[in-house]
């Protein structure tokens, strides 16, 4: 094969470029509510056909118990070996730094404990994007008590399962 000089290759126009494919994106519900308005979610793939609505419904099913394991642990409801299946290492050792943090803040704001530690996490939206077979990256919206919070979550595909590799829950 001959080299070509830079001079002698043809520019590349708008109009030789290839359209770009449209990339699945899968709309669903979050079942599980016990608010009246039911919580909507989308995850878009960067995967042409890899993922079918059946598997990324489990999969939003999987980021939603992980999301409340991980808001119990911070309530200090769950011991936080029970996402030990779940999540990396790392991930549940941030989460427990962030409960010891939590807990001598609400330590000092009793009332502010009271309405974090008894009503259920309701999920309000979530989005998610599929970035390769073995990775989705989740932001997500949930109420707690009269409270909103948002949360970022990552997941990978290891072992056969999704693990989650961080949580940021504010």
């Amino acid at each position: 094969m001959t080299e070509q000089k830079i001079e002698e290759l043809e520019p590349v126009t708008p109009f030789m470029m290839r359209r770009p494919e449209m990339l699945p994106s899968f709309d669903g519900v979050i079942p599980l509510q016990s608010s009246s308005e039911p919580a909507r979610y989308r995850v878009v793939s960067c995967l042409s056909r890899t993922f079918n609505a059946e598997q990324v419904h489990e999969l939003v099913m999987h980021v939603c118990r992980v999301t409340c394991v991980a808001v119990e642990i911070l309530r200090r409801r769950q011991p936080s070996r029970i996402l030990a299946k779940f999540a990396e290492p790392e991930c549940i050792e941030r989460l427990e730094y962030m409960r010891s943090l939590l807990s001598d803040y609400m330590e000092e704001l009793a009332v502010l404990h009271k309405r974090h530690i008894y009503p259920p996490v309701e999920f309000v939206w979530l989005n998610g994007v599929l970035t390769s077979e073995c990775k989705l990256d989740i932001s997500l919206g949930m109420r707690v008590g009269a409270q909103t919070h948002v949360g970022g979550l990552v997941f990978e595909r290891k072992r056969g399962r999704w693990i989650c590799m961080m949580v940021d829950i504010g």
